[in-house]
């Protein structure tokens, strides 16, 4: 499972004045760079001040997986897929696009999220996903069916 990256381990490493320059309290702009709605670079005090240089450091080490990730903040790593199939059947999304999956079955429909192809899942249409925005609920079914770590939801 992957570590969840929450509001306040990253409202610590903001300035923590409310100086509101970046359009909002600490608290909110924590929550905008969760929800990729803001950039570290909005915090002018956090990028021009030399005295939160250490914590810039370690706020930017912290998102890298939220910024690296997929627009669903759900990494795929191709390598570490065994091809089980799990999350193919599993994902809720894939069940309505194509009811094979719901029957433990690989989807033979080209709209589904993802399907096992040469034993590694093939992503087609990840945009499909229910994390992805605007709804952006919180699914992470693919994650706890995955066996081989290979899909982790970061945020």
């Amino acid at each position: 499972m992957s570590t969840r990256i929450t509001p306040l381990q990253v409202y610590k490493l903001l300035p923590g004045t409310n100086c509101k320059k970046c359009g909002t309290t600490c608290m909110g702009f924590a929550m905008k760079l969760i929800n990729r709605q803001a950039r570290i670079e909005d915090c002018p005090l956090l990028t021009s001040d030399p005295k939160y240089a250490g914590k810039l450091a370690e706020l930017t080490k912290l998102l890298a997986p939220l910024i690296s990730a997929s627009e669903t903040l759900v990494n795929i790593d191709l390598d570490k897929c065994i091809g089980c199939g799990n999350c193919v059947i599993a994902c809720p999304a894939n069940v309505v696009l194509d009811t094979r999956a719901g029957k433990g079955l690989n989807p033979l429909s080209d709209e589904v999220l993802w399907l096992v192809e040469d034993g590694k899942i093939k992503v087609l249409h990840l945009e499909k996903c229910r994390r992805y925005p605007p709804h952006r609920m919180n699914c992470n079914v693919c994650e706890l069916v995955c066996y081989s770590e290979a899909i982790k939801v970061v945020a």
